[in-house]
């Protein structure tokens, strides 16, 4: 009877292990399963923090937001001036060329991909539909690339831009704004909307925060994070036969069956040796 008990309370145990080593970390479902949730923005002089005064203009609005959620590893990856069409060639250069392997390594290892970029496109002088076109690119190049690399692709959102506040440029974001909400969905989501951030924050140049403005854009990040991506992140992750595996990484990465939660019928769980034993789900 002893044992038992002990075989009981041993295996309850490694179903709660089970239970917590891949459906979430700080709220967050752990999207590709790898046991930590990264989050990496990818983005223009915003997204890099220009304006940010108080943290000698870098950080912004993802420092805070990592200052906010200690849990999760946040990596920005922003560039002062970047154009839509120079983020394509880079992902396109890191990913068959080899070239730049910090923004390699850091994909592959993303569970969530935000870009926030576009509004330097204006001086380019070219229409609101091709930048959208390219960013569209760019989130597919993401998940395409890292697919082949790890088997699952990592969740891409496109930002809705906040609003400069000069010349031309603010009615060329705000058409660009309304190409990425319209096409926004689940699978593909484009609704953070930095652009309801009141312009009034913004710095003299009229494009860039002031520290308080980037404070704002922090509390839209954060909250879009914890609120509005977890039950959507949950449906995109099913797990049918509820053994703690998604079922994308059944099939694509460990060749497990995403219909029976012990694949190889040796008593122990799919997701259970793959999370918590470190054994093959293969092999009995």
């Amino acid at each position: 009877m002893n044992i038992y008990r002990l075989a009981t309370a041993l295996f309850f145990f490694s179903a709660s292990l089970q239970a917590l080593a891949c459906p979430s970390i700080g709220g967050i479902p752990d999207f590709n399963c790898d046991g930590k949730l990264q989050v990496v923005v990818m983005g223009d002089s915003l997204a890099y923090g220009i304006g940010d005064t108080a943290h000698g203009n870098r950080g912004g609005y993802v420092l805070r937001a990592a200052a906010a959620m200690h849990a999760l590893t946040f990596i920005n990856l922003g560039q002062p001036g970047l154009f839509s069409q120079q983020l394509v060639g880079q992902l396109t250069d890191t990913f068959t060329k080899g070239k730049t392997p910090q923004m390699k390594t850091a994909l592959r290892g993303a569970d969530i991909v935000f870009l926030d970029l576009g509004r330097n496109d204006r001086w380019l002088f070219g229409e609101p539909i091709a930048t959208y076109r390219n960013l569209k690119r760019a989130a597919t190049l993401i998940k395409r690339e890292v697919t082949k690399l790890e088997g699952v692709p990592p969740l891409v959102v496109t930002t809705v831009l906040m609003l400069p506040n000069r010349g031309a440029q603010a009615p060329w974001v705000s058409v660009l704004n309304d190409y990425i909400l319209r096409g926004s969905t689940a699978g593909d989501p484009a609704d953070l909307r930095f652009d309801q951030v009141s312009k009034y924050l913004l710095s003299a140049d009229r494009i860039h925060p002031t520290s308080v403005g980037y404070v704002q854009m922090a509390k839209v990040f954060v909250t879009y994070i914890k609120k509005t991506l977890p039950p959507r992140m949950r449906t995109l992750r099913p797990d049918t036969d509820a053994d703690g595996l998604p079922d994308i990484l059944e099939t694509e990465k460990y060749g497990t069956s995403p219909l029976l939660a012990d694949t190889d019928s040796d008593g122990h769980s799919d997701g259970e040796e793959v999370l918590v034993l470190g054994t093959d789900p293969l092999v009995p």
